[in-house]
């Protein structure tokens, strides 16, 4: 069917789903009014609360809505002190959250969040009510989340947040499951404003530096045009400890190397060639192992001196020289967004808006002990050993990852109003995010000597356009308000291009099999010649020749080393791929009206049709009524969706990860539909569906005093997942190979996106609003508390081809998907302004209990106790010009629990932890106000 058919065929389903809604609508609200005619008209609205784009108000939660919204303004993101929008919505949102993952690949650059215990992508990102494009990352591990990076927008750029804590697949479409977050720019067309930021961790004085602008000046008589930008400098942070392994000792580095040939341990082999001696080497006796490394002689001087073939870069961490640094990534960035609107006329308006941002950052990953596999010797093809430890990183390295983002992002668009009276907006978008991803102080050890120790790791690309035509009118059908009657049509072009690495970072090297430059006549060689009678020279190791026996076991032709870059080996050919493209269609009725004037209704139909899984229809009921002046009742219901996104359809990736003895393994990740990921039994992804319903309470029981209390429950079905880890055994791996898997050989585990699930979500908002003016100033109170649970409650078994039982999440996934984060956030907040000119805050945010499995075994757990970070500021505003704020969040350096067992690689504080573990942070922030 072409698209022309198509359009038409939703052209005439809009009209039909918007004909039988108003019918549906007109009979039950008519029924409603009629039971409603008693009703006491001197009941008085409440406090109205405008949510639609643009909203501002002082207070939190809009009250006479029929489902919950949180309107944060200006004041409030600005009194969150940090550089990261991620941050500033961590902070305001209970329900909201975001864990910090130091040596996790892309996620140490692109961190994945939650909404209401639910994955980022299955909540909306808009900016100024238009959806935001997604971010190139495809998260691969957790669940494999795949969704905007807030993080690329600025703070200084918004004028308000609105987060809408309830499903709205029917109104806006995929992703709307947990929720909606509002991005409203800011759209002054004058005046504006410069920040200066410098703070300071007090663990290790990690400095970050934030330098932020708005300005905005008319554009014409009748138009305007703000611009905003940000540059962050940040210093990476360490909160690590010294490496153990107990099959490589411990402590910092270097090692102390053995000469040449001494061989301590009689395996035949010269230690310098494996981890026989380990000895921590201490040149000026302070008690802490230098930053030296020792050459392959063993004889130290400074020619053994080194920095950069190993994880040290002691200028960055003060002398902290640590196996991995487990902290914040170094990052640089600079994000800009512009706004811009001109009247045309009293009824029509031209808009714009959009961004460019471009991030640097760089991170460790696990360091690589000197005796792993990826640093065994070999033989070259002249006999000569080379030794990857000895010759190039001899106390072991740790690969440094570094990421450049690139966002940027353009939407344009007509709204007005026709004399028919009916609102029009036509727009259209482009966005794009782009992560270019490199290695440095790494190898690809199949090459042997040819490595080069830095590489170019390929691309992720993901580009969407969308074209919008959206339609209101109020219509009189004798309500106590007109019908508002919105209907609309979306056409969205979605694309994603994994584009490769340079060759040397995906090359099979010739190391990768054992004896590549047979020296070691085989069987078969013996065979062929039935003449030989122990007189041919079967080790053909030039200078160690060997008549009538094999070369010994422990010799380096033996040894078979990984392939590609290590720590993230580059897309190669076979798993990158040309443009994955998309398009979907969607039409919308959305149908709103005070029925009486204490009933508030509203329907809304939505269905969409997407070119690679098929269509979706969607459908939301909600409501509120109001019991008298103070006091009303709300609730929705609904249905919901997410289509699965275009890298997580086609991602493929082969990564290093360490395993339990400190070893790095390949671990593949291939598209659902690929012959690798069918032979664990994975089909074709589809969309994952969810119901949904809300019932709240709003009240205002006192002058001053609002309160909202609203109860949700979220199922989602064939919820989309990345499955746990499946180890290869030996008739998997035939059938790798058979199937002409790149890599398979060296591949130990495998992983694929499937829709495997169903989850439900159920849990209680309360958010409190308290202003006092007295004669002391003016205070305000907060307070907003969310308790959240997530279950799994199917969890199908599995069948694959080799009549293998299993499921694709294992134990370990389950039991910290519903225990792994607190039931329980809460900020309590208090500002005060005295004089008019001083005004101070304080805010306590609390984490609830929570447990964590150590292993999939579930023989151990951990529950890590409850947690409050307490942040404090004040701010002195010098004159109309200038203010001045000091503050320090986190001013008791709380930490969460230690883990009771021992985490890997020199970690100490879990990476999928709800808490920041960073300590307290001090900061001054100087703001100047443009004329």
């Amino acid at each position: 069917m072409n698209k022309f058919s198509i359009m038409n065929k939703f052209h005439g389903l809009a009209w039909l789903v918007a004909l039988s809604s108003i019918t549906t609508l007109s009979v039950f609200s008519s029924a409603l009014f009629a039971q409603q005619s008693g009703v006491d008209e001197s009941v008085e609205e409440m406090t109205e609360e405008v949510v639609t784009i643009g909203t501002r108000r002082k207070g939190r939660t809009a009250l006479d809505t029929a489902v919950p919204i949180d309107v944060f303004n200006q004041a409030a993101l600005d009194s969150v002190a940090t550089d990261d929008m991620i941050d500033i919505i961590k902070t305001l949102v209970p329900s909201f959250s975001v864990e910090r993952y130091p040596i996790s690949d892309g996620a140490t650059f692109t961190r994945p969040v939650k909404l209401r215990g639910l994955n980022g992508d299955q909540s909306l990102v808009l900016v100024n009510g238009k959806r935001r494009h997604r971010a190139a990352l495809v998260r691969l591990n957790g669940f494999g989340s795949h969704a905007v990076d807030i993080a690329t927008i600025p703070g200084v750029a918004v004028k308000s947040v609105e987060v809408l804590r309830d499903g709205a697949g029917a109104q806006y479409g995929s992703d709307a499951i947990a929720g909606v977050i509002n991005f409203n720019l800011r759209d002054d067309a004058e005046g504006g404003e410069i920040r200066v930021q410098k703070g300071e961790y007090s663990q290790e004085n990690e400095s970050n530096y934030l330098v932020s602008m708005n300005t905005g000046f008319g554009l014409g008589q009748n138009g305007f045009v703000n611009i905003s930008a940000e540059l962050v400098d940040q210093d990476p942070t360490s909160r690590g400890q010294t490496y153990t392994n107990t099959l490589g000792g411990s402590g910092r580095f270097p090692f102390e190397a053995a000469t040449d040939s001494q061989d301590t341990n009689g395996d035949g082999i010269p230690d310098r060639f494996g981890p026989d001696v380990y000895k921590e080497v201490d040149v000026n006796g302070d008690g802490i192992a230098d930053t030296l490394i020792l050459g392959s002689d063993g004889i130290l001087d400074d020619t053994d001196r080194r920095y950069g073939n190993n994880l040290c870069f002691a200028e960055a961490f003060h002398g902290n020289c640590l196996a991995g640094v487990w902290g914040l990534p170094r990052r640089d960035s600079i994000r800009t967004f512009l706004n811009m609107g001109y009247d045309i006329s009293t009824t029509m308006q031209l808009y714009g808006f959009g961004n460019y941002s471009n991030y640097d950052g760089d991170g460790s990953f696990f360091y690589r002990r000197p005796g792993v596999k990826e640093l065994s010797p070999i033989r070259t093809s002249d006999g000569r050993i080379y030794n990857l430890r000895g010759d190039r990183y001899p106390a072991g390295f740790t690969p440094r990852g570094f990421a450049n983002i690139i966002d940027q992002s353009i939407t344009g668009g007509i709204r007005g109003e026709w004399d028919n009276g009916v609102s029009y907006d036509f727009s259209a978008r482009w966005g794009n995010n782009e992560i270019r991803q490199s290695m440095k102080n790494s190898l690809n050890p199949s090459m042997g000597p040819a490595s080069p120790d830095q590489f170019t790791l390929g691309n992720l690309i993901n580009e969407e356009t969308e074209l919008n035509a959206d339609f209101s009118k109020g219509l009189e059908l004798g309500f106590a308000s007109d019908l508002n009657v919105a209907f609309g049509f979306t056409y969205r072009d979605e694309g994603y291009d994994i584009e490769a690495g340079d060759p040397a970072s995906y090359a099979v090297g010739p190391y990768a099999a054992r004896d590549p430059w047979n020296f070691e006549i085989t069987q078969a060689e013996v065979d062929a010649d039935p003449s030989d009678a122990l007189t041919q020279i079967e080790c053909r190791i030039p200078g160690i020749e060997v008549v009538g026996q094999l070369c010994p076991t422990g010799d380096p032709i033996n040894n078979v080393v990984p392939v590609g870059s290590s720590g993230f080996p580059g897309y190669d050919p076979n798993t990158s791929t040309s443009q994955y493209d998309r398009d979907s269609w969607a039409a919308y009725t959305d149908l709103e009206a005070d029925i009486t004037d204490r009933l508030l209704a509203n329907i809304a139909f939505r269905y969409e049709d997407y070119s690679d899984f098929g269509d979706n229809f969607s459908w939301k009921a909600a409501g509120r009524f109001s019991l008298n002046n103070n006091w009303a009742v709300r609730g929705s219901v609904g249905t919901g969706f997410r289509a699965p996104t275009g890298g997580q359809i086609s991602t493929s990736n082969l990564a290093t990860r360490i395993d339990s003895f400190g070893d790095p393994v390949a671990s593949g990740i291939f598209p659902a539909s690929s012959a690798p990921a069918q032979v664990f039994g994975s089909v074709p992804l589809d969309a994952e569906t969810s119901n949904q319903f809300t019932l709240g309470l709003t009240a205002t029981p006192m002058e001053n005093l609002t309160m909202t209390l609203d109860y949700y429950f979220i199922e989602v079905e064939d919820r989309i997942i990345l499955s746990s880890n499946f180890t290869l055994g030996a008739a998997e791996r035939a059938q790798l190979i058979v199937l002409g898997v790149p890599g398979a050989n060296t591949i130990s585990q495998v992983k694929f996106y499937n829709n495997d699930i169903k989850t439900e979500t159920s849990g209680i908002d309360l958010v409190a609003t308290y202003n006092l003016d007295w004669s002391g100033g003016e205070t305000m109170f907060q307070l907003s508390s969310n308790w959240n649970k997530t279950e799994i409650t199917d969890r199908p078994m599995r069948t694959n081809n080799l009549g293998k039982t299993f499921t694709f999440l294992n134990n370990e996934s389950v039991f910290d998907t519903e225990n792994g984060l607190p039931e329980q956030r809460t900020n309590l907040t208090l500002s005060h302004t005295m004089l008019n000119d001083i005004s101070f805050l304080a805010r306590a945010s609390y984490y609830g209990e929570y447990t964590q499995a150590a292993t999939s075994s579930l023989a151990t757990l951990q529950t890590f106790g409850a947690k409050t970070l307490v942040d404090l500021s004040a701010t002195w505003d010098i004159n109309d010009r200038y203010s001045v704020t000091i503050g320090a969040d986190n001013v008791f350096d709380e930490f969460p629990d230690l883990p009771d067992f021992e985490a890997t690689s020199g970690r100490i504080y879990r990476s999928d932890g709800p808490m920041s573990w960073q300590g307290s942070y001090y900061y001054l922030r100087a703001k100047i106000a443009l004329d």
